[in-house]
């Protein structure tokens, strides 16, 4: 079997080299459909991709943030079944904002480690946030955090003149009993995030200090902070907030429409992310609409041009259906040669986008990052192109195959 269809290759290919400039135009005209096909969808999965992308690693553009309404609690069960959903990419409970305003001073024995950041004043007051393993914006920073420990933003690190090591002083106040209560105690600098990953003054802590620093805000005893007055304070039950972040910024719409549907306000993104997704829809939608024109001209001209094939060897196909070869082979044969043509015409035109794609990533070089580039498709994109490439002609070259099993082999010797 494999010899037989060997030889039909031989033939197919013999046939192709006598034919040489034909069979050249046939492959030109091929890569001339496909290349510019090619390079419209690497643009698409290229600058749209690496657009969003770059929206997907920003922890901003998928956070989901509730507003305070103080109407709504959360509980354990509730955060663990918003952590089971496949489009949350993490959530933990969070205390009342107010209450995780905390001021940071350097200590001394520190110094100045800003590094040549401007603004090293050694205080700042910032936001107390909770953070857990897996949180997007503080990543594996967030394991090593324990009760003594903070992560700080870069802004707030700069602010402080502090780097990680240091050892800063915070400070909170309350009222209690007509009589205002400081409380200070000592945190040390675990990280400092890149300005990418939280532009804000902002200070990162395991929930149990969070907790602890809003109890003690609350007039309740907090001994993991050293405040021992106040009454004791028991676990928390439920919580009135939350950090939440979807797992792309597909999942922002439908997880804030859920909220919505709920009861429960929310903020998010929406402009930004809806601008990039509508332009990555709409640029498909070109490329769907110009893929079907190309697809439907293509097939028009393979077809026109097997045809005429047929027609000028009729004779040929004749005497190879009167040498032995059966009606099986008559509808190969165009079949083979309309393989052979696809498979290089494709060959051709994935060089052509090759070369088009480095063009164009150079052109962009100074705006896209290492590992990013501007049009790309990689090896099953383009191993797509091909197989329907292969495809589309097999198709009209399998029904002029066809057509060739009702020519009389008489007839046409006759007519020589």
């Amino acid at each position: 079997m494999m010899a037989r269809i060997a030889q039909l290759f031989r033939l197919a290919l013999a046939d192709l080299r006598v034919e040489w400039p034909i069979a050249l135009c046939q492959v030109i005209a091929i890569a001339a459909v496909l290349t510019p096909l090619l390079v419209l969808a690497g643009l698409q999965q290229g600058a749209i991709g690496t657009l969003i992308d770059r929206l997907n690693r920003d922890p901003a553009m998928r956070l989901v943030v509730p507003e305070v309404t103080g109407g709504h609690r959360f509980d354990h069960a509730w955060f663990a079944a918003m952590a089971a959903r496949p489009e949350v990419d993490f959530v933990m409970p969070a205390t009342r904002q107010i209450a995780g305003q905390i001021d940071l001073l350097r200590d001394e024995a520190s110094g100045d480690q800003s590094g040549g950041q401007p603004n090293g004043r050694g205080e700042a007051r910032v936001t107390l946030l909770p953070t857990a393993p897996g949180d997007p914006v503080t990543g594996p920073h967030a394991a090593a955090a324990a009760m003594d420990g903070v992560i700080l933003s870069f802004r707030a690190a700069g602010r402080l003149g502090v780097m990680p090591g240091a050892v800063v002083t915070a400070y909170a106040e309350r009222t209690r009993g007509g009589k205002a209560e400081p409380l200070a105690f000592p945190l040390r600098v675990v990280a400092v995030l890149p300005a990418q990953r939280d532009g804000g003054m902002s200070a990162f802590a395991t929930l149990p200090l969070v907790q602890a620093v809003q109890d003690f805000r609350d007039g309740k005893a907090a001994p993991a902070l050293g405040a021992t007055a106040g009454d004791p304070a028991g676990p928390a039950a439920d919580y009135p907030l939350f950090r939440l972040y979807a797992r792309s910024i597909r999942d922002v719409q439908a997880l804030a429409a859920d909220f919505q549907a709920n009861g429960i306000a929310v903020a998010t993104r929406h402009a930004e992310i809806a601008s990039t997704l509508t332009l990555d829809r709409n640029l498909r939608a070109i490329l769907l609409i110009i893929a079907t024109l190309s697809v439907a001209g293509y097939v028009v001209a393979v077809t026109a041009s097997q045809w005429g094939n047929l027609r000028r060897k009729r004779r040929d196909l004749a005497i190879l259906n009167l040498t032995g070869y059966g009606s099986g082979w008559l509808v190969a044969f165009p079949v083979a040669q309309a393989a052979i043509l696809a498979l290089v015409g494709s060959l051709v035109a994935a060089a052509a986008f090759a070369g088009a794609a480095a063009t164009i990533n150079g052109h962009f070089q100074e705006s896209i990052a290492s590992g990013e580039a501007a049009c790309r498709l990689g090896a099953p994109d383009l191993l797509a192109a091909a197989a329907l490439t292969l495809a589309l002609s097999l198709l009209p070259a399998a029904a002029i195959g066809l057509a060739c099993r009702r020519i009389e082999t008489s007839e046409e010797l006759r007519s020589v």
